[in-house]
């Protein structure tokens, strides 16, 4: 056999193997390929969690945070609630809660243990009653990570992801719509439909409005990671075990 006959026959024995290996590959497919750890280079289409998801760790990482709550009714008649929120995001949780509305009153959070003063319907403006646990944990329910952020984790669409400015903090700003799952804290409220968030550099939160009906709750968050200071009150204006 002829030099250049030797050649072609390692040429053509050289493109069989070739094209049974792009076979074996599933190449022929016209899909994403694959290395070998069956990752695909086809791009994952992205999910809501993949943004509300690394918020709410960041939140969780700068231990505490002050919040300012306001609910307002789409009734002109209905009265505006506001809530001056510190707390820790911590277990045992301590933290501090004003709340003006239908009812007034300040709940003071030590080390897991609450003391409320009530002054609603002209009461005592100077006594405190110590809750007992179950009562403390219904008190905070709105006031945990998942009572301040927890709403997101029902974004079912993320619509639009825009820059912005809040309070002065460079921001990005997230508009979510809110899947059927989400609720409104007690379950007694409207049912949330859509929500937007702002994030800072870090990606914790700025603020938050929530739109259930036409009732809109807006949270804004200042000094994450501050220290809280929950003191519980003098024993002798403490009532309860």
């Amino acid at each position: 056999m002829t030099v250049q006959g030797r050649l072609a026959r390692q040429v053509a024995a050289a493109v069989a193997v070739a094209l049974i290996a792009a076979g074996c590959s599933g190449g022929g497919d016209g899909g994403g390929s694959d290395d070998g750890t069956g990752t695909s280079d086809t791009p994952r289409e992205a999910k809501p969690a993949d943004t509300t998801g690394p918020i709410k760790d960041a939140a969780l990482a700068a231990g505490s945070v002050a919040v300012t709550r306001t609910v307002r009714p789409g009734d002109a008649g209905d009265r505006i609630t506001q809530e001056e929120i510190e707390v820790e995001l911590t277990e045992p949780p301590s933290g501090r809660v004003l709340h003006v509305g239908e009812e007034i009153w300040t709940l003071d959070v030590v080390d897991g243990i609450g003391y409320l003063k009530d002054q609603s319907e002209r009461k005592s403006a100077n006594r405190w009653q110590r809750l007992s646990a179950a009562e403390t944990t219904e008190r905070l329910e709105d006031v945990t990570l998942d009572g301040l952020l927890g709403v997101i984790d029902w974004a079912s669409r993320i619509t639009k992801t825009e820059k912005a400015t809040v309070a002065g903090t460079a921001a990005t700003c997230h508009s979510l719509t809110l899947g059927p799952g989400a609720t409104a804290g007690d379950g007694d409220g409207p049912t949330p439909q859509s929500a937007r968030i702002c994030v800072d550099g870090d990606r914790r939160p700025l603020e938050l409005v929530v739109t259930a009906d036409d009732e809109v709750t807006t949270s804004t968050f200042t000094s994450w990671g501050l220290a809280v200071e929950a003191l519980a009150p003098p024993p002798a204006l403490v009532d309860g075990d």
